[in-house]
Formats: C-alpha cells, structure tokens, sequence
C-alpha cells in the first residue's frame, strides 16, 4: 500500500524550517509546502507534511518545540508599562487612542511597537533544502525608511493627542525587523507590560491584513494580558466603557486572572460581570459553583463593582455574544487554557473565535 503523507502542522516560515530540522535529528523524514523562500518572513501558511507512519514520533517533537514557559512574565515590581504594536492603518490608530487613554489612567509608560519583516534569507542549515543568497539591500532599505516614515506619522498624531491630556503621556518608539508576532512576545518578555493592546480587522477583511492575525497569534503567545480593539468597534473615550464581561468556567485560572484584571481596571469606573454559560443540564451543578465564586469575590473585591450571573444557553459562543448584546457590555474578557496540541490543532479557541467576529474589545489572559 503506498504511502499516506499528512500535513502535521501549518507555521510560519521560520518555525516550519526550525521544525523541519528538529524532525530530521530525530530520524523523521519530512518535507515543506507553500514555501516563499523571497519573502520567507511574510509566509505564515508553510505545511509540514510527514508520513502517517511517523505521526507519534513528529507529535512529540511537535509539542517540545510549541511548549511555551509555563511562569508568567513577572510585573509587580515594574513601574506600569502598556505595549501598543502597530501597523499604521486606521484600526491601529484607534487602538493607540485607547491606549493613550490606558496609559494616562494607570500613569504608566506606552511603547509603540512596529515590526517589519526582513526578507533576506537567515543562514541557518535547512539540510536539504536550499538557502538562496538575494541581494535585496534595496529592499530592505526601502522597508525601513517606510517603516520610520509610519512611526514619524504615528509618533506625531500621538504627540498631538498628548497634547490634548491632563496628565501627558510617557511615549517610546521601538521598530524592529523580523516576524510581527514572534517580535511582539519576545519584547514583551523583556518589557514586561501590564497589557499588550492591539487593533484587529474583522472576519471580512482580507487575508493579508497583517495584523489581525498576528492579534490572534499574539494571545496564543503572550504570557501578558492582551486587550484587541476591533476596527469596528466604536470608542468615545474611557468613561463610555462601562461594562466588563468575564467569561468563567470556575477554573483556579479564573481567580487569578481577576486578580490582574483588578488592578487593571481599578483606575477605571467600569462594572465586572462573571458570567457563566450554562446547559440545563449542568444548571444546578454550575449554581453551586457560582455560589462559590461569589463568595470569593465577596470577600476580595467591591461588590458594588463585581457580581456574578449564569447564561443559560446550550451554546457557549452564541450565549455570550447574546449577553454581550443584551447587557450593552464593552469589553469581553477570557482566560485562554493552555490545551494540548491535539484540541488546539482540532477546535478553534474561543478567544481566537471571537476575535474575528466581534465588535466588542476582547482582553485575553493566558494561563
């Protein structure tokens, strides 16, 4: 019977290559699809394909690589810090005006963050595959002078809002060649923010549109909070955000991320609601459970600010976006479990799932 090749996983370009090489030192033969190998830095669907046969010995090379820290990036003793990447379109810009607004609230610094891809090919032994040597330093000049050209404009419209503050806002620029989201984690580990807050197109968009899938990649990564303001959603300012909604499942996760959500929101005047999804058949199971969670946060935060309440519906998505609609909520907000490689490969994530087709902000913790 001939031999049944499988797709094991679709990364970037540079995870595919460094996946591909870690296969091969295991004695696992597999090959690459979809491979730009001009613009390796803007190719994000690469397949590695394996055969089926090696499929339980490519799954554990899978998971080591993919493995993210388990501790969280520590911010207590940091002198608060918001991270706002952009890509300079209009959705970015309405991302930095919520985050200017953050910034002032918490006093804290804001860092406006922009990566732009390097299209010469890295060096690294890609062992039967072929390293091609471009002579792209044009390209690469003329990448970087667009780039500080989108950071002068932004850093000018920012300046200029500032100017517009009570309380003026701390502002650093950094740009940095590479791939958006894997730039975005990496300096967030270093920088240590209290949220990374980010603009994201809709479901309708194209594609190409960098930035709302690097939204999504972000949140799967990041061991900070990370708040995504749709490009349709309509802010006037903070003190129209009056609504949270915190999707609990009653995990230990849930009242840690409420823990950080506090303090994320103390400064702000903005009601917190943890809901629950709940079938009929887990309904008296999952009144228990809500008994328990409100007694936690009676006993830890502002009852006036925090209360509880079960959804009853048989689907999780639709009952939440039925909430949201119904109780005018502003923001929405999920812890992210982390999940083995099966059931990420298999279900999309929820946090994932909404970030496309809602309008309301999403803040996304991961635990």
């Amino acid at each position: 019977m001939a031999e049944k090749i499988i797709t094991l996983v679709v990364l970037s370009f540079e995870k595919a290559h460094i996946l591909k090489s870690m296969l091969e030192a295991e004695g696992v033969e597999c090959f690459l699809e979809n491979t730009n190998l001009i613009q390796g830095a803007i190719s994000t669907g690469v397949k590695v394909r394996i055969s089926e046969d090696h499929l339980e010995s490519a799954m554990g090379v899978l998971e080591s690589m993919m493995q993210e820290e388990l501790e969280p990036v520590e911010t207590e003793n940091v002198p608060p810090r918001i991270l706002l990447p952009v890509d300079f379109s209009e959705y970015s810009r309405k991302a930095a005006e919520f985050a200017m607004d953050i910034a002032q609230e918490h006093e804290a610094e804001l860092t406006v963050f922009h990566t732009y891809f390097n299209p010469i090919i890295s060096t690294m032994p890609f062992s039967d595959t072929f390293a091609y040597e471009v002579n792209t330093e044009e390209m690469v000049m003329e990448l970087e002078e667009k780039a500080r050209e989108g950071m002068e404009e932004m850093k000018s419209y920012l300046n200029k809002r500032n100017e517009q503050l009570t309380k003026p806002v701390s502002l650093k620029m950094e740009m940095v060649k590479g791939i958006a989201e894997d730039e975005i984690v990496k300096y967030s580990k270093i920088y240590r923010p209290i949220v990374i807050i980010m603009g994201t197109r809709g479901s309708d968009r194209k594609a190409s549109d960098l930035i709302g899938s690097v939204t999504a990649e972000v949140m799967e990564a990041a061991r900070v909070p990370v708040l995504a303001i749709p490009e349709n959603f309509q802010y006037s300012g903070l003190g129209g955000m009056k609504n949270l909604l915190y999707a609990t499942d009653f995990q230990e996760a849930d009242f840690r991320s409420l823990q950080k959500l506090e303090k994320l929101i103390r400064p702000l005047d903005i009601n917190v609601t943890c809901g629950h999804v709940s079938s009929k058949e887990h309904s008296q199971w999952d009144e228990v459970r809500m008994a328990g969670l409100k007694e936690h946060i009676k006993k830890n935060y502002n009852e006036e600010l925090v209360k509880c309440d079960l959804i009853e519906h048989e689907d999780l998505f639709v009952g939440i976006e039925g909430y949201v609609r119904d109780n005018q909520i502003d923001i929405l907000s999920f812890t992210r479990r982390k999940r083995n490689l099966i059931s990420r490969i298999i279900n999309p994530n929820l946090a994932k799932k909404m970030l496309f087709h809602s309008t309301t902000p999403l803040l996304v913790f991961n635990d």
